[in-house]
């Protein structure tokens, strides 16, 4: 497949590019800096532009078969991106979009402390991500957002639990990056998860497993 990617200079953009790459797709990054993405690939096009500008998405999802966006930041930016995603989306014909968002924009699934915590901490960013979300729900694409745990960096774990509807969210609950870009890229080929929200997180090992994985280590 082709896959454009948003927000590839990220620390998880950065995984999804690489993973979807290594997984034998074509990746097309629409980046305001060319230079951050250091490392180049045949299956790799590099565009400068901004993924706030309908006109540049446009430019960069032409022939695609899916985007996947790991924006983030201050200010307006998912509103915008996912506007400007939308309109370039109906300009090129392209329907899969798939979008890494945060447990904490979950906001029935925290606990109370936690909601308080993050609402104080976050509530910008909240109002921008939800704002964002709805107008992709609002929309006739086949949109994926994806709610993942605390981000942590480190190697893959393979282990990335979907969460069940209604199950309760902690802030101690972890996912690696790494996790969260290998189930980006297979989301995006996936139907089964078109117009859904996808809580995940890493699977937390049993004491069975932990003690077999003890026994084969020796």
């Amino acid at each position: 497949m082709n896959l454009v990617v948003l927000g590839a200079t990220g620390r998880t953009g950065r995984l999804v590019v690489e993973q979807a790459l290594a997984t034998g797709h074509t990746v097309t990054a629409l980046v305001r800096t060319p230079e951050k993405l250091t490392f180049r690939d045949s299956s790799l096009r590099v565009l400068a532009g901004k993924a706030t500008d309908a006109a540049d998405v446009a430019r960069a999802l032409e022939g695609a078969d899916a985007v996947l966006s790991t924006l983030g930041g201050a200010g307006s930016v998912i509103v915008d991106s996912t506007r400007a995603i939308v309109e370039a989306a109906h300009m090129t014909g392209l329907r899969r979009v798939v979008v890494l968002s945060s447990f904490f924009v979950e906001r029935e699934r925290l606990g109370a402390v936690t909601r308080l915590l993050t609402g104080v901490a976050m509530g910008a960013v909240i109002k921008d991500k939800t704002a964002g979300e709805q107008l992709l729900r609002q929309s006739d694409l086949d949109w994926t957002i994806i709610y993942a745990s605390v981000l942590k960096d480190g190697p893959a774990s393979g282990s990335v639990e979907v969460l069940s509807v209604g199950a309760k969210r902690r802030i101690s609950d972890r996912v690696s990056r790494a996790d969260a870009a290998g189930w980006m890229v297979r989301a995006a080929t996936n139907i089964q998860f078109n117009h859904r929200s996808v809580g995940i997180t890493e699977r937390t090992r049993t004491q069975e497993e932990v003690s077999l994985e003890v026994v084969e280590r020796g």
